[in-house]
């Protein structure tokens, strides 16, 4: 079931020009607009929807061509960078 959207809210581009900041935050909220000039319909105005989802098809192939990881070396290269003692964080700060 498709959410309702309710009827584009009618601006006259004179007004969008004066006050665009409160167009784009109406836009921001999901609004739509018809920009007018003289009463008579100009353009429709409305927001870009963005995706929230990538479909796993779409995903999987971009990650096709992604080079293998080597997991032992990574891991390797974790063990040389990374120090896994364990400190008391507030020695020697006279905390």
């Amino acid at each position: 079931m498709e959410a309702h959207q309710p009827r584009p809210t009618e601006v006259s581009v004179r007004q969008f020009v004066n006050d665009s900041g409160s167009v784009t935050r109406g836009l921001r909220e999901g609004k739509q607009y018809i920009l007018t000039i003289n009463g008579e319909p100009l353009a429709e105005v409305k927001p870009i929807k963005r995706r929230r989802f990538v479909p796993t098809e779409e995903a999987q192939a971009v990650f096709a061509t992604a080079p293998a990881i080597d997991w032992s070396e990574v891991r390797a290269d974790l063990d040389t960078m990374i120090d896994d003692e364990l400190r008391d964080p507030f020695d020697g700060t006279g905390l």
